[in-house]
């Protein structure tokens, strides 16, 4: 095993391979995003390989949904255990993602005419590695001469760890491609096309460019392939008085587009400029997703009265029930559940829907570090709570507070998230809650 740079490792590519992409399936507790999946860090890898190295590229997406719009599930034998001060809890674990033998199966089928001569894998965190060794086990079985790499957060931060997975290369930094665009055509390729049995995508998850024309022609690239639903997965989309955003806006409407877009993430609504709402809804937006907004310890209720303010009492009718919604986070080292409850009824109030955001330590801080020493790095999944050791809650009370906020949360039997199932109880209060409305 080698540890390498990007750019070296670049080198080795020529315009006669044929580079293989995975992203690989993962096993968590739970999995918030199982309609909305997208490995954005391959699809632009994808682009810096055709335009530089010229070579072939293909990919392998376990995560792509299926046509019912959802990543495929399937519950483990085992479950995730956390230890502490000797009191054992136990975490049922899922995979997620399309079954291992049913996607090298498609692979197989193929190498006698196509053989990649390398494989990379990425993961979209440090601690989802748990799949790694299988399917690096499966690639070398099947691809023997392929050299198998693995890049992304896992291999730069904790490149010890990664060691341990038996892949011939790890790329120990990020590549540079600032100017290039996710490949979504890779998906439309006959190749790639087959791998999926057939699948492609649902949706198109975009990169908020500082340059208008990128976003611009991300989403063209994808309406080309009869696509109408957009996502940008972005930490902070109103970043820079909310400019690169207005511009894109700017640009759709002088193009005359017509999509779907949907505020997933990103919305750092003490950052919204005003008029800022009105604009995305008249650019196509359909569901705004508001981030945890606080001054000290409480809600900054004038972020979300502005937010309410503009899209729903001054648009009527313009956003569909559970469509907007306000994040909870929990599971911080300042929590206190009599605060997270109040803050709960809060933002079902102003929001009219609620998602529990569960929390983990930023990759190599302090507390980072700690929680990987005492637990483990398999144990920073935020949905085991690996700071309820810090504030004094249960990691049975944060699950009992996590099925409370879910069951409230209209959103659950819409197109975004998932938390209960169509039960009696779940559509009546779903019900309920619609009747009540929204109030401030």
């Amino acid at each position: 095993m080698e540890c390498i740079p990007s750019q070296s490792w670049l080198q080795k590519i020529t315009s006669e391979d044929k580079v293989l992409l995975i992203n690989p399936p993962i096993q968590e507790v739970r999995y918030a995003w199982i309609r909305w999946n997208q490995p954005t860090d391959l699809l632009i890898l994808s682009s810096k390989l055709k335009n530089e190295a010229g070579c072939k590229v293909e990919l392998l997406d376990f995560m792509l949904p299926t046509e019912s719009g959802r990543v495929p599930m399937r519950d483990l034998a085992k479950a995730k255990e956390v230890r502490t001060k000797n009191i054992k809890t136990t975490y049922k674990a899922r995979t997620y993602g399309l079954p291992l033998e049913e996607a090298t199966q498609q692979l197989t089928s193929i190498l006698p005419n196509w053989t990649p001569t390398h494989i990379v894998i990425t993961t979209m965190t440090t601690y989802w590695f748990e799949t790694l060794r299988p399917v690096i086990s499966y690639m070398k079985t099947i691809c023997p001469s392929a050299q198998v790499s693995i890049m992304g957060a896992y291999p730069v931060y904790e490149t010890d760890h990664a060691m341990r997975m038996n892949a011939d290369y790890l790329i120990t930094d990020y590549f540079d491609t600032a100017e290039y665009c996710p490949d979504f055509e890779v998906y439309s390729g006959e190749i790639t096309k087959f791998l999926h049995n057939g699948r492609t995508l649902l949706f198109g998850g975009l990169r908020l460019s500082d340059n208008s024309a990128n976003a611009i022609e991300q989403i063209k690239s994808l309406r080309r392939q009869n696509i109408r639903d957009f996502v940008f997965f972005e930490s902070n989309i109103f970043r820079e008085d909310c400019k690169p955003l207005l511009e894109m806006l700017t640009a759709l409407e002088k193009e005359k587009l017509s999509i779907n877009l949907h505020g997933l993430c990103g919305l750092e609504i003490r950052n919204a400029t005003e008029g800022i709402y009105t604009k995305m809804l008249q650019a196509g937006y359909r569901s705004f997703f508001l981030e945890y907004d606080l001054d000290n310890t409480e809600l900054n209720k004038d972020s979300y009265r502005r937010a309410y303010l503009e899209l729903v009492k001054h648009n009527s009718g313009r956003i569909s029930s559970g469509n907007l919604a306000g994040f909870i986070m929990i599971g911080t080292a300042e929590d206190e559940l009599e605060r997270l409850f109040r803050h709960t009824l809060n933002l079902l109030e102003m929001c009219g829907s609620i998602i529990p955001k569960p929390f983990t330590p930023t990759i190599n801080s302090e507390k980072y570090i700690e929680v990987k020493q005492k637990h483990g790095l398999d144990k920073l999944t935020p949905h085991v709570f690996p700071l309820a050791v810090d504030n004094g809650i249960t990691r049975e009370e944060y699950m009992e507070f996590y099925q409370h906020t879910s069951f409230l949360n209209e959103k659950r039997l819409g197109q975004s998230f998932d938390f209960f199932d169509n039960h009696y109880c779940s559509v009546a209060l779903k019900r309920s809650l619609g009747k009540k409305g929204m109030m401030i």
